[in-house]
């Protein structure tokens, strides 16, 4: 059947999507031992770029294994296409499976889609221009797929991520009904990928082709796909839809890597083993660390943290234990009043001291 790499395709999306919702409520809920979204996503890899580049300690969320996700996946892209976009990007899946709830599909009018599909670029070159000249993930209260990530919070979503909350709001709506809402206008890290993708061997082509027009119409970012007879355009997420879709008896579309053709499903399950597989592997040579040590590890390591390595998910007791010091000298430091319970999160010091700043406090060092 045609549709089975879409199948297997949009079955992996579900897992992702599953796995980080997760390891999500796991970050909330038990602390720094597992990774936060900001660390398991490629786009903090962006942020982080110019400290990582200068030398300093890594922005508050992110690791090393952050900055080796990040140009992985470049070079993923690089080898394959939008590959991530259509094959492992969770809020990719969380769009695609709100798009199932409506048949119902509405087209932007070409002129004004041609503008919107800008602003992803110019959300990127801005991201990143206010990430390096901040030196902090400042997009945070404003990302739909932070917020998304953070539902688990209660209250706190609105305090930190209301406004992304709202937005998250908005592009899941939006995409009942324009598929990848957010991944055709709006997606900074797609627009990377996308300019990326364009040296990529990877192409769709048609030939052959009796011109139905059902390619472009399921394509779910929209491409032309039946007025071109090579899809090179940045948009195209390497889905492979279209070619699951054509009524074709002659493969009039088909998919294209250093030249040779390969089969749909042949790309989707390959694509999948060689990202993880490859991740797996970077892993087991630890290049992927994305969450701080544990207490057991740092007290026999001796191997304490710095003080801007320290996470706003740590009690102050944890702060002080990570940074090897005794808790009345961790309440010096940090100029934090004793009065505040030691079980208290860092992040959450404000709440008994009105204007308290962990990320500044922890700049300073």
């Amino acid at each position: 059947m045609k549709n089975k790499a879409d199948i297997i395709r949009q079955a992996f999306l579900g897992i992702i999507l599953v796995f980080v919702m997760i390891i999500s409520y796991l970050h909330i809920h038990s602390g720094p031992a597992y990774p936060s979204i900001h660390a398991i996503c490629p786009f903090g890899g962006i942020e982080n770029l110019w400290a990582w580049l200068a030398g300093r300690a890594n922005l508050q969320k992110l690791f090393t294994g952050t900055m080796t996700l990040f140009f992985f996946v470049l070079f993923f892209s690089l080898l394959f296409g939008r590959t991530f976009c259509g094959y492992i990007c969770p809020f990719g899946a969380l769009q695609e499976f709100f798009g199932k709830i409506s048949k119902k599909k509405f087209s932007i009018p070409k002129k004004a889609d041609k503008y919107l599909r800008l602003l992803k670029y110019i959300i990127l070159v801005f991201a990143a221009f206010m990430a390096w000249i901040t030196v902090s993930i400042w997009i945070s209260p404003y990302d739909p797929y932070v917020a998304f990530a953070h539902i688990w919070s209660g209250g706190e979503l609105f305090k930190e991520n209301g406004i992304g909350f709202v937005i998250l709001i908005v592009v899941i709506s939006l995409s009942v009904f324009i598929p990848r809402f957010f991944c055709r206008y709006l997606c900074p890290t797609g627009a990377l990928y996308g300019i990326i993708s364009k040296l990529s061997p990877f192409r769709v082509k048609r030939e052959a082709c009796a011109d139905c027009g059902q390619c472009s119409k399921d394509c779910p970012m929209d491409v032309a796909v039946d007025k071109l007879s090579t899809v090179s355009t940045a948009e195209c997420i390497s889905c492979g839809k279209c070619i699951g879709v054509c009524p074709s008896k002659n493969n009039a579309l088909s998919m294209s890597l250093f030249g040779k053709k390969i089969k749909p499903l042949v790309f989707s399950i390959a694509a999948i083993i060689i990202f993880f597989g490859s991740i797996t592997v970077l892993d087991v040579f630890g290049y992927m660390q994305v969450t701080v040590p544990t207490i057991e590890n740092i007290e026999q390591s001796g191997d304490y943290l710095k003080i801007p390595d320290l996470r706003g998910s740590m009690t102050i007791e944890q702060g002080a234990v990570y940074a090897g010091m005794a808790l009345t000298e961790f309440y010096k430091v940090m100029n934090i009043p004793e009065t505040v319970p030691k079980d208290t999160l860092l992040k959450n010091v404000r709440t008994y001291v009105p204007g308290y700043d962990f990320h500044l406090e922890k700049s300073k060092h």
